[in-house]
């Protein structure tokens, strides 16, 4: 505590008030743990004045003494000063008690821990420049003034201290005896007593020469309250003090989270964050109302009394009782211990601080975090500790930008809408699947995102190969247009499949040289929380007129209302590019597919008998006779909306072929087979499409419920029918039957090719 009182009071101005600002440090650890006592969740919790506010405090004594002035009396500045801090501790209280009351603890994970990091190095420094000041006398809180110590004299009682803190470094690292530190810290000064005795040497001379402090007049219990003397407060100079406050409100806040986070790790049990927040904060609180000084946990002190099995609130009345009585204690400490053994206590933790946060967290953190936090520490030596730690906050946003900017942002996936179609359309879709790309794009899109979307879009949609640059000069076409080669010459499958020589939009080679050009690209907006205008037009205005030279269409689903109208107003889609889902998008961009392929006819007329439908379903011409006769075995009916043709868990004794309207596909939402549970959509059946066979033909409890979303015409086939039909139709009966295995194994097909195209562009990078 001492040594602490010489960090915060390090100004010159303060060196004849010592006694008794050490007596109010020591009386504010009282404080804080006769708070913790009462109101920790841990029996035995120790709290007392902590370092993660020092800097601060100094930060604010330093000042006011500074703008103050010399013209000011040096009993003013005191005032001022212990009052200025004990408004400001009160009101951090009053914050940490708030934020743990709206359980708003994870707020000071805001702060970056590089940045924290920094500033804990720092107080490492800080104790360093305390602990070398306390060794000499000097004032030394810079590098500039560890000048002074290159001086012999100096050096020789900065010897003792620096060992020392060396020596309790060691301890502390190499033994796990709970009471090896503290023996280590006792037998300093023991055995400088010694050697004093055993050469003979005075107090006063110890003291003449520099190892202990000039003889102060001790300060009793009442001389540390007449440092208040609001007569003399400059209340002028507590305004200046926000931007510190507000610093310490956060670091304090941070530091008490890790505290609690590191004292639950260690009992392997789960605190109450918030509680505790509110514990140290009513702590800062009452401090601050009796002058004293931020505090929080001591994680080393309340961790050994814990395994000590020491489950008692007598730990914390002890510890009150002892360090009441050194505040009651008529007598300076600081005038009878030798300097080095504050200061050995001192260079200890700023070594241990220092190695902590400069050099072992670096196989903690990134490579750039790391950065972060040594530019945070360069910048809070550099300038002050507030635009330092501003600055470190800035550092840590650049951070951020330039590896968000590097987060994969758009994914290839394979995917088909939610409509149950005909086998002949299916099998079409099937095979011009590339012709659609599904796109998912993820998080903010800003500035900093724009070239990896341009780069990802463009490797995944392909168009037709240039032709070779040579050749065009060779047939003497200059100064036309790039030239594409076509697909004329090229025969057709039998299901209208044709491959082209590709390359991607860049012009950079396709993964595979033959293959569909892109006519539709789906971008899927539903995981975009939001864009700005800088990734509006530098990504997706490119990528639109890019596309648009190509003939290929760009649509926008699940796009929220501000990026919907961002897009919108810079003149990059026009509404029609926009639909509400991924599922009408993929809808939409397959019926043009069929569209263009003459499939489309079942959408728009409506089937007149069974046996029109199934030769369309198998996309053969309407006058084939290869159902003919088959209608006598279906029964053609017509529903109205809302109609349930099964549920889930219901008998499969029949199923159906779409005549008109549309069908939707529900199931479980926890995917059993159980009546009764609420239900999710799963797919939607559209004309000419079969729905209820797959139960039907496993004879299994449906899994599926279906129900008419509009009037319907439907074909029923009932297992009795099916069976009949065997007998008196065996040759029907075998083809209706392979049509609708002919079907479910390309459902199988398509569902396994998509889910392996879905694994195979997981793995590959800028997809």
């Amino acid at each position: 505590m001492y040594g602490y009182a010489t960090i915060i009071f390090g100004h010159p101005d303060f060196a004849s008030f010592m006694p008794a600002l050490s007596k109010l440090v020591m009386f504010s650890s009282v404080v804080h743990q006769t708070m913790f006592t009462l109101l920790s969740s841990l029996p035995f919790a120790i709290g007392q004045v902590q370092d993660a506010g020092l800097i601060f405090l100094s930060a604010m004594a330093t000042s006011i003494c500074n703008s103050l002035g010399e013209q000011v009396t040096l009993e003013a500045k005191v005032t001022t000063t212990v009052v200025t801090i004990g408004m400001a501790t009160a009101s951090l209280g009053v914050v940490l008690v708030l934020l743990g009351k709206f359980k708003l603890a994870g707020l000071v994970s805001y702060l970056p821990m590089p940045v924290v990091g920094g500033y804990l190095a720092f107080i490492g420094l800080f104790c360093m420049y305390a602990g070398l000041s306390l060794c000499t006398g000097l004032v030394i809180n810079d590098f500039t003034s560890m000048m002074q110590l290159w001086n012999p004299y100096y050096m020789t009682l900065c010897v003792p201290g620096v060992l020392g803190g060396v020596v309790l470094l060691l301890v502390a690292q190499r033994y796990e005896n709970s009471f090896a530190l503290p023996a280590t810290i006792l037998l300093m000064p023991i055995l400088f007593f010694v050697v004093m005795a055993i050469y003979r040497i005075s107090l006063e001379d110890a003291r003449e020469y520099g190892w202990v402090a000039p003889a102060l007049d001790p300060a009793g219990f009442v001389q540390m309250f007449d440092l208040f003397d609001f007569s003399q407060m400059h209340w002028n100079q507590v305004p200046g003090q926000f931007t510190t406050w507000l610093g310490m409100t956060f670091v304090v806040a941070f530091s008490s989270c890790l505290d609690v986070a590191a004292i639950e790790m260690d009992m392997g049990s789960q605190l109450n964050i918030n509680h505790e927040l509110k514990s140290v904060g009513w702590s800062n609180f009452v401090s601050g109302l009796l002058g004293g000084y931020t505090g929080s946990y001591i994680f080393s002190q309340t961790i050994f009394t814990y395994r000590s099995k020491t489950n008692s609130r007598a730990v914390g009345v002890c510890v009150i009782i002892s360090e009441f009585a050194i505040v009651l204690a008529p007598l300076s400490v600081m005038s009878y211990v030798p300097r080095f053994f504050f200061a050995a206590t001192l260079i200890f933790i700023a070594i241990d601080l220092m190695m902590e946060w400069l050099v072992h967290v670096y196989h903690k953190v990134l490579p750039r975090e790391y950065v972060v936090l040594w530019l945070s520490f360069i910048a809070i030596n550099m300038v002050s500790l507030e635009l330092g730690m501003v600055l470190g906050i800035g550092f840590a946003i650049i951070n951020f930008l330039l590896g968000y900017a590097q987060v994969r942002v758009v994914n290839r996936r394979s995917r088909s809408s939610a409509a149950v179609r005909k086998l002949a359309a299916r099998t079409l879709l099937g095979q011009k699947r590339d012709a659609i790309v599904y796109l998912e794009l993820y998080g903010y899109l800003f500035f900093g995102s724009s070239v990896q979307i341009v780069e990802d879009v463009q490797k995944a949609v392909h168009i037709r190969k240039r032709r070779n640059i040579a050749q065009q000069k060779s047939t003497g076409k200059k100064g036309r247009k790039p030239h594409y080669i076509d697909d004329s010459g090229i025969p057709l499958t039998p299901v209208s499949k044709r491959d082209v020589p590709i390359e991607c939009l860049d012009g950079s080679p396709a993964p595979h040289p033959d293959g569909l050009p892109t006519e539709y690209v789906v971008m899927d907006f539903s995981r975009v929380s939001g864009m700005d205008a800088t990734a509006a037009r530098s990504a997706f205005m490119i990528l639109q007129q890019h596309c648009k030279r190509h003939n290929i269409t760009v649509i926008f689903a699940d796009v929220l209302p501000e990026i919907r109208s961002l897009l919108l107003k810079n003149e990059i889609v026009d509404e029609a590019n926009f639909f509400l889902n991924a599922e009408s998008a993929l809808e939409f961009c397959e019926n043009q597919l069929l569209e263009h392929a003459n499939h489309t006819q079942d959408l728009k007329h409506p089937h007149e008998s069974m046996s029109v439908l199934l030769h369309r379903f198998m996309g053969e011409p309407d006058e084939s006779p290869f159902f003919s006769g088959i209608d006598q075995f279906f029964r053609k009916y017509e529903v109205s909306a809302g109609h349930e043709f099964y549920r889930v868990a219901s008998f499969p004794d029949r199923f159906y072929f779409l005549a008109s309207g549309r069908v939707a596909l529900y199931m479980n939402d926890d995917g059993s087979v159980a009546p009764g549970k609420p239900l999710t959509p799963l797919e939607n059946v559209i004309p000419g499409a079969m729905f209820g066979e797959v139960d039907f033909f496993g004879r299994q409890y449906r899994y599926m419920a279906a129900t008419a979303l509009e009037p319907c015409i439907v074909f029923e086939m009932t297992r009795q029918r099916y069976e009949t039909m065997e007998e008196l139709a065996p040759k029907l009966w075998n083809r209706l039957r392979d049509v609708v295995m002919q079907s479910m194994a390309l459902s199988i097909t398509n569902t396994t090719s998509i889910n392996t195209l879905n694994n195979v562009n997981g793995h590959l990078p800028g997809l």
